[in-house]
């Protein structure tokens, strides 16, 4: 996820949120993991998904390269309320999709040990630091792969501080591998065919996995404090690790940006490219260009009237396709300004079809349809088509 700075301060006037708070405890407690046996009777059937953080860190005083424990729980406790539907939900917007998936702390490591801390291990980082996320998840020469544990009974989520991009102008919150089209499965458009029915960990010559830039890891919006009908900090909003967490966890189940792009970059068109059309899609450079402007003319204002910049939530959030048509930005899989906190009944089905037939996701699979092909298994590493997006 990324997104870009502008030059003021913004003041943000709030929206009305209806929100209930969970307990962070139930996400890891007496939990039986990725119950890989089940057998799949409906699409309501919930998975229950491992996570693991692997907390990349020098300074073990410093609070955002050593991230506080309770923190990792709170993230864990507000994804799965977001991807649960029907938590957050503004009065004048829709309700989002249950996608029937819980993510839990994992309780146990690779050689089935006990962790003291379910779900998060720290690891002293001896390397350049902060991190190049991009170096990071686009190196192929296997020397990351040992932070990874088994893809297929974790989902691994990286946290270190990002180094600064190129581009100035922009901050990258998050970043992660797209999944694999599994062979013989039904296909899944927009994911890259490995032509295997499954991978191993020991396949793999990068790091299957997805980061989250830990320098903004403690930014939450209100909604999450149970706050109804109160000014939101834009930075909150803005920088709101939750959903950046969601975001990236929407990509690595499958999802693509709602607006327009091409090789995974935002582009000057309209195009529907998510491949779920119950998504609204938008030109994005066109938007940020629209929006910089919005906030020049506020601050001009302003400064003519003495006064401090107001800019509105509601004006921001907005969005227009080329025939006019607007609609106010809820989508998780959109970047900001915007509400972050809906799926679809197309994205949640896309993600489904993840779950039931793409290699390197925890939980159980749905039958493979008979086919002639056959398969040999390998244990060496394997060139794969690999999809990193932001």
């Amino acid at each position: 996820m990324k997104h870009y700075i502008y030059s003021i301060l913004l003041c943000i006037i709030g929206a009305t949120l209806t929100c209930c708070n969970s307990s962070t405890e139930e996400f890891y407690a007496d939990i039986e993991q990725d119950r890989d046996n089940d057998e799949i009777t409906s699409d309501d059937y919930e998975y229950q998904i491992p996570v693991i953080f692997h907390v990349l860190y020098q300074d073990r005083q410093d609070r955002k390269q050593y991230v506080d424990y309770t923190r990792i729980k709170e993230l864990v406790a507000h994804v799965n309320e977001l991807y649960q539907g029907d938590v957050y939900t503004y009065q004048e917007y829709d309700n989002s999709e249950n996608i029937h998936i819980r993510f839990v702390l994992a309780e146990k490591n690779e050689q089935n040990q006990t962790l003291a801390q379910p779900g998060v291990e720290y690891i002293k980082w001896t390397g350049t630091y902060p991190i190049d996320c991009e170096k990071f998840m686009g190196d192929n020469s296997r020397r990351y792969t040992k932070y990874v544990w088994d893809p297929n009974e974790y989902i691994n989520v990286m946290v270190y501080p990002f180094n600064q991009t190129k581009d100035e102008s922009s901050i990258t919150l998050g970043i992660s591998v797209m999944p694999y089209q599994g062979a013989g499965y039904p296909q899944i458009e927009g994911l890259n065919n490995t032509k295997r029915t499954k991978l191993s960990k020991s396949n793999l010559k990068y790091a299957h996995c997805l980061c989250i830039n830990s320098k903004y890891i403690y930014y939450e919006s209100n909604r999450y404090k149970g706050i109804t009908s109160e000014s939101e900090n834009t930075e909150n909003l803005i920088y709101d690790a939750n959903a950046t967490l969601a975001h990236e966890l929407g990509h690595y189940l499958g999802l693509h940006h709602v607006f327009a792009e091409k090789y995974n970059k935002p582009i000057e068109s309209y195009a529907d490219t998510d491949y779920c059309t119950d998504t609204k899609s938008y030109n994005r450079p066109a938007y940020n260009t629209w929006l910089s402007q919005y906030i020049e003319n506020k601050r001009q204002e302003a400064e003519s009237a003495g006064k401090d910049v107001i800019v509105l939530l509601s004006d921001m959030i907005s969005r227009q396709n080329d025939t006019g048509d607007t609609w106010s930005s809820i989508n998780l899989m959109d970047y900001s300004m915007s509400l972050n906190y809906q799926f679809t009944a197309q994205q949640r089905e896309r993600i489904r079809q993840v779950l039931y037939y793409s290699p390197l996701i925890p939980g159980p699979k749905k039958e493979r349809p008979n086919t002639r092909s056959t398969e040999t298994a390998t244990d060496e590493p394997l060139d794969l088509p690999v999809i990193i997006v932001k």
